[in-house]
């Protein structure tokens, strides 16, 4: 067994040291083993017989030998470290001729190591994978709607182009999608997909799964005149709200009711199908969404007026369901298309889930109700400033605007 001095590094006579921490020898499995001392750093150890092949012995202990070579002619190309096997799982005599195959390929012109590095890269940025990643990234960063962005990113980007390479995708792929959706009528869709998608590919190109953005610089076209001046949406009049209300009782369950608290409460779509027995607090007189379900990622609580009290209460309890408006097997509810489709028809009123949002905002404003009031019902995102200093909660201001717009609907209906 050859003596080693791991205060300086000096390893046995058979070593010969090149420079630094670098040594050249005929390699042999015996002189490697006889180096069992933890060292103070990484010593390379080449071979003789094999130029570029060498031993790496890392400080903590592992041993594991490489080819090191340079990509294109000259001393001035870059060089390249390419790992073959750890020591004791690879043979010398195997991790050698592996060199030799390697570096074979080197004189041929080719990259061992990169073809290696865009093999794993192709692997991780398959659409769907990439996508995956993205879903459980958006999680552990707390993005309260990581799963419908990831539902867009399936059903807009990975079920019309497949599994492909992230790398590939180009513009007009994206496009052709968006143009799709505006075309049916859906501006919001598109919107939508354009935004996510720009997001995704952004963090695909900080993951190293694509070299750009093929998005970037991308930008809607200028709007007309016309499309300027046209509103997004609108609220009811009292006659449309009262046919709504109406309709509602002849829509299958709980559709209706649900419907009836949109226009009581305001609240979003999404929030109030998610809303759960445990989230309602009968003594209080509130409903608490919580942060996870909230858009803006902040736990909200809505004021209940009576007559919402009494639309809950009678919702039936479903065995093993949680929420209050349960859908299909006690799950959350879908399918709006259709079922407002069918709301539509009954009333003879056009209109969106969303424009019940407008029409209990519009009715605050008519009933007098203070725009910082209603705001916070909402649960909009205010100001900078408003946030940092102003924490008043004004729920007492809410109850009684939220009772205001309960009995200014119950007269109308």
């Amino acid at each position: 067994m050859w003596e080693y001095n791991t205060a300086n590094n000096v390893f046995p006579e058979c070593f010969r040291i090149v420079y630094g921490s670098r040594m050249k020898t005929a390699l042999t499995e015996g002189r490697l083993r006889s180096i069992s001392t933890p060292l103070r750093s990484d010593v390379f150890v080449w071979d003789t017989r094999v130029p570029g092949f060498g031993v790496r012995l890392y400080s903590g202990g592992k041993r594991v030998y490489f080819i090191q070579y340079r990509v294109g002619g000259g001393r001035a190309a870059r060089q390249r470290r390419l790992t073959l096997g750890e020591m004791g799982v690879l043979s010398l005599d195997a991790a050698r001729d592996l060199a030799r195959q390697r570096l074979g390929e080197v004189a041929a012109g080719r990259d061992p190591q990169g073809e290696r590095r865009e093999s794993s890269r192709q692997e991780a940025a398959r659409l769907d994978r990439a996508i995956d990643a993205y879903e459980a990234s958006l999680a552990r960063r707390g993005v309260v709607n990581h799963k419908d962005i990831a539902s867009t990113l399936r059903r807009q980007l990975l079920a019309p182009l497949g599994k492909v390479d992230i790398a590939n995708i180009d513009r007009r792929s994206v496009a052709k999608r968006v143009e799709l959706l505006e075309e049916v009528g859906k501006p919001g869709a598109a919107q939508d997909i354009r935004s996510k998608a720009s997001t995704f590919l952004n963090w695909a190109v900080n993951q190293g799964l694509a070299r750009s953005n093929p998005l970037a610089g991308w930008r809607q076209q200028r709007r007309t005149r016309h499309e300027r001046s046209a509103k997004v949406g609108r609220s009811l009049n009292a006659d449309e709200l009262r046919a709504v209300w109406e309709a509602c009782a002849e829509c299958p369950p709980p559709f209706g009711d649900y419907v009836r608290l949109l226009l009581l409460l305001g609240q979003r779509r999404s929030e109030t199908a998610q809303m759960r027995w445990s989230d309602i607090q009968t003594e209080q007189g509130a409903w608490v969404i919580p942060a996870g379900v909230a858009k803006n990622g902040r736990q909200h609580s809505v004021p209940l007026p009576s007559t919402a009290v009494e639309i809950i209460k009678r919702q039936p309890r479903i065995a093993g369901s949680p929420y209050v408006f349960a859908g299909r097997d006690g799950k959350v509810m879908s399918g709006w298309t259709q079922r407002v489709r069918g709301l539509i028809k009954k009333s003879g009123v056009l209109f969106t889930l969303h424009d019940c949002r407008r029409t209990f905002r519009s009715g605050l404003t008519a009933l007098g109700v203070v725009a910082g009031v209603a705001e916070l019902m909402l649960n909009h995102t205010r100001s900078d400033l408003e946030e940092i200093y102003d924490r008043e909660p004004r729920w007492s201001e809410r109850q009684i605007a939220a009772q205001r717009w309960s009995d200014h609907v119950e007269t109308l209906i």
